[in-house]
């Protein structure tokens, strides 16, 4: 097993937080209960299953700092996936909060999306945890899986954030004070700049971005005064040139935050302003792109948007709707994965952002839509004349089971629309679809 994570898996991928590390997932091991009970092979089980299976091929494509409240009904059971792309240097903290608070039944699991399109399992929460943050060995692009128990009725908000995973090396700076970036040319183009140029006063503390060890403590005559830190956590060096004194001696153990020497322009930086030249490098790559990891992204995610008043209630489309991805199983309608949702679709929101809403359809198929304007259903949109005796069915499906039959002939308002289906309520007791041209 690897010193992380599981067999097959990446050599230097470090985690935080609450992570297991066993070879069946919290998720198999669920499933697997389910099976020693002879309980996989019912109906709930398979859909549950497969559920959690299609919502890793229809990911929802979101760009953190990223909220959603999301409404699992017990009825049916729901998966929904996330796909996020993270930067060499960045972590990724996924968070949930679980309304009833008991949380031992929600899944949470972090995939990584290889080049040839499949998923590589990384690391799950622990049982009982609502939180992961994962800090990747590579840039790329990870799948998050949120999934609850069956038949639990639950409210989930998760919280996903991009992080820094060093701390900035310059007391009291931040990346708006670096002036050259990584890669910019040098000496007329002979050679590029291996690091971020932070300036700062003469004399600022340049302070260690992690715990580690002072591997190195030199004069030279392209850096001046440097030090080299080792951050043992992730295998990697990191190099402060230009120093103007060094305050550590190698061998010297330090925590986030230790000072390590003081800004100046030692080296062939004399002829400028002092500044600190911040460099990282990994055994095997050499140098890296430090901006990323000392770069804090946003921390604070957006609120849920004014649709949240929905979640959990079957509503209509006041306009048509664009379709992001989903859960598409089967045909809407009969149009074959559509690209838009029609006016007057009836949908049950299941869960919202401030940029989408989520909404499983009346045939089951779960979605993600934009722009999406809602209204309640219970004004009539149409109406239609049904005849003594017509069948009301359950769902919008021809093999769908009976809801009832009309009690007499006349008309009925029309409530909503699925395809080539619509929606009415012949009496307080009975409501259902009938089968009619759009």
């Amino acid at each position: 097993m690897c010193a992380a994570l599981f067999s097959g898996c990446e050599q230097i991928e470090s985690i935080a937080s609450d992570p297991i590390e066993v070879e069946r997932t919290p998720h198999e091991a669920y499933f697997a209960a389910l099976e020693g009970a002879g309980l996989a092979s019912t109906t709930l089980a398979a859909q549950w299953q497969a559920a959690a299976e299609t919502s890793l091929r229809n990911p929802i494509s979101i760009d953190p700092p990223f909220r959603e409240a999301t409404l699992y009904p017990g009825d049916r059971p729901t998966a929904v996936a996330y796909t996020v792309s993270i930067e060499r240097g960045q972590s990724l903290n996924a968070s949930l909060h679980v309304e009833p608070t008991d949380s031992a039944g929600v899944f949470l699991d972090i995939f990584r999306r290889q080049p040839d399109g499949s998923l590589e399992f990384i690391v799950s929460a622990s049982p009982g945890s609502t939180q992961i943050q994962f800090e990747p060995r590579r840039e790329g692009t990870f799948v998050l899986r949120v999934q609850p128990e069956l038949l639990r009725s639950v409210r989930v908000t998760l919280n996903v954030l991009r992080g820094a995973t060093l701390a900035f090396p310059v007391f009291g700076g931040d990346t708006r004070d670096i002036g050259s970036r990584f890669g910019a040319d040098r000496d007329g183009g002979r050679r590029s700049h291996h690091g971020v140029d932070i300036f700062a006063r003469r004399g600022t503390p340049v302070v260690a971005p992690a715990p580690g060890r002072v591997s190195r403590v030199e004069e030279t005559n392209l850096g001046g005064l440097v030090v080299w830190l080792r951050d043992d956590e992730r295998r990697q060096s990191i190099y402060y040139a230009h120093l103007d004194r060094q305050l550590v001696q190698q061998g010297d153990r330090v925590q986030t935050g230790d000072t390590l020497g003081l800004v100046g322009n030692s080296g062939n930086a004399r002829t400028t302003p002092p500044h600190l030249h911040f460099g990282i490098y990994a055994r095997g790559e050499g140098p890296l792109d430090p901006f990323a990891f000392i770069n804090p992204p946003p921390t604070v995610p957006p609120g849920v948007s004014r649709d949240s008043t929905w979640l959990g209630d079957w509503v209509r489309l006041q306009t048509e709707a664009l379709v992001l991805g989903g859960q598409a199983s089967e045909t809407i309608g009969e149009s074959p994965e559509p690209t838009r949702l029609p006016r007057h679709t009836v949908l049950r929101v299941v869960g919202v952002s401030d940029r989408t809403v989520q909404a499983l359809l009346p045939d089951g198929q779960l979605v993600a839509l934009r722009d999406a304007v809602l209204e309640p259903i219970d004004a009539p949109i149409d109406e239609v004349v049904l005849t003594l005796g017509q069948t009301v069915l359950q769902r919008p499906n021809p093999g769908s089971l009976t809801a009832g039959e009309v009690a007499e002939d006349g008309s009925l308002p029309v409530l909503g629309r699925y395809g080539t289906y619509r929606l009415v309520r012949p009496s307080e007791t009975l409501e259902g679809w009938i089968a009619g041209a759009p």
